[in-house]
């Protein structure tokens, strides 16, 4: 039961791409102050927020780095506490300038509207790493997630390798992910282009917005991934037959 809900959660986070950052406020004492922030989540279960200095939740970090993320999946009809959520309580703080750079152009390749702010002098990359973690799948199903569950290992390759297999991808195979999109999530698009990739799953962008598609287990190497893409994109073309 642990593992299937820890699973469910991280595959909330990485389906969905904003979600309410909770800080304490410096102007208000002790109260909470929530906002609604885009956000990307690597293989380890590590949250990065690309935000401005001047933003109130930012101020409220620079004061007291606690605070909490709840992602949650929204009802488009009915009762929303049917729904899953998950709410990561941990420590906020400003990621230095030697991973910065890399993690940012990954950040650009999900939400491209933040190039802009890159050029911007008060943008900066914020992470938060989890202390606890609460998921709810719907009534009865809740759990406290534990740290040590929660985080998981770093993936088997470099950034030189991963952007290496997205821009294959991309140049080569749009009509496999074309097709894997349309198994998945029945959108049409001739051309799609891979916007991230995790060991546990990787992004499609199609009209502005990232789908994300998990494999069926994790990819321990690059190897790996291939073979998880030609296996999928076999499925598709199975289905779409």
């Amino acid at each position: 039961m642990r593992q299937q809900a820890l699973y469910e959660a991280k595959q909330l986070v990485f389906q969905k791409s904003s979600a309410v950052m909770s800080t304490l406020s410096h102007n208000l004492r002790g109260y909470p102050f929530g906002s609604v922030t885009p956000y990307m989540c690597d293989e380890q279960g590590r949250i990065y927020f690309f935000i401005s200095d001047i933003a109130q939740h930012t101020k409220n970090l620079t004061h007291d780095k606690r605070m909490s993320l709840t992602v949650f999946d929204a009802a488009e009809q009915g009762d929303q506490n049917e729904h899953g959520r998950v709410t990561i309580v941990g420590d906020g703080s400003l990621v230095n300038q030697e991973r910065s750079d890399s993690l940012i152009n990954k950040y650009v390749a999900l939400f491209p509207e933040a190039q802009s702010y890159r050029n911007a002098h008060d943008f900066n990359l914020w992470q938060l790493d989890a202390i606890r973690v609460r998921y709810i799948g719907g009534f009865g199903k809740i759990f406290w997630l534990e740290q040590e569950e929660w985080q998981q290992p770093a993936k088997q390759w470099d950034d030189e390798q991963e952007l290496g297999m997205i821009e294959h991808m991309n140049a080569d195979h749009q009509d496999a992910m074309s097709l894997i999109l349309k198994q998945h999530y029945n959108l049409d698009d001739a051309s799609p282009i891979m916007s991230g990739l995790l060991p546990q799953g990787f992004y499609l962008q199609s009209l502005k917005n990232n789908y994300y598609i998990a494999f069926n287990e994790a990819c321990d190497s690059p190897m790996a991934v291939r073979k998880a893409l030609v296996k999928m994109t076999q499925n598709a073309r199975q289905n779409a037959s």
